[in-house]
């Protein structure tokens, strides 16, 4: 089966269990700190309007909005699209990255901001869409991509870019169909963000408040 397709179809059939795990706040590293990281980097930035691809059920796009942001969000399901309709002011649109990277769905429109929350798992798609982000962007725009710490793949020495099998492991039996997803390394997600046409490339590590361990990383990068 081709990769990218199974992630997709994967999504599509644990859509309503992803809804229920989010809205109960049920996963621990984004409790204790990666949602509160993201949230905080988009604002320091201080966008008037912010793109969030890959948005899910609408839970940064509310936190967003609420800090007087106007947010536009996009997303492959629509099940998860209706959700964040629900949830929150703002435009949301059902669509897959390739779309957007066609320029089908969003027209003239340019952001202040970009923002793209662990929803970057797959090759090919992720990098027609990167490479598309800077026309999206007003000048000296900024784009934010959280994705889970490369590093920790050290730990079991495989640190390697490529197709790694993936699995919903912690988030509870009612999750089926896991898919493969894509790894960077922290030096080939720089080389690719550069290579996308941005500059101003700054990194920060997101740890466990308790333990300190590596839990993601923001890639913060302007045009």
């Amino acid at each position: 089966m081709n990769k990218e397709q199974h992630i997709l179809d994967s999504w599509k059939i644990n859509a309503p269990h992803w809804i229920e795990v989010i809205e109960g706040n049920a996963i621990e590293s984004r409790r204790l700190a990666t949602n509160n990281a993201i949230i905080t980097a988009v604002v320091n930035a201080r966008p008037g309007t912010v793109l969030d691809i890959g948005c899910g059920e609408g839970w940064l796009a509310k936190e967003l909005s609420t800090r007087g942001m106007q947010v536009t969000g996009v997303d492959a399901i629509s099940e998860l699209i209706e959700k964040a309709r629900q949830k929150c002011p703002g435009n949301f649109i059902t669509a897959s990255y390739q779309e957007i990277a066609g320029n089908h769905i969003l027209g003239e429109n340019k952001f202040d901001a970009i923002v793209i929350n662990f929803a970057l798992i797959s090759k090919e798609s992720t990098e027609e869409l990167l490479m598309a982000l800077p026309s999206l962007l007003n000048t000296h725009g900024n784009l934010f991509i959280q994705t889970l710490h490369p590093h920790n793949r050290k730990a079991i020495e495989d640190y390697k870019t490529g197709w790694k099998a993936g699995s919903w492991d912690g988030l509870g039996d009612k999750f089926t169909e896991p898919y493969d997803w894509y790894f960077r390394t922290t030096e080939d997600w720089l080389l690719l963000l550069e290579k996308s046409g941005f500059q101003q490339l700054k990194t920060t590590d997101v740890l466990h408040p308790q333990s300190g361990a590596l839990l993601s990383i923001i890639f913060e990068c302007e045009v």
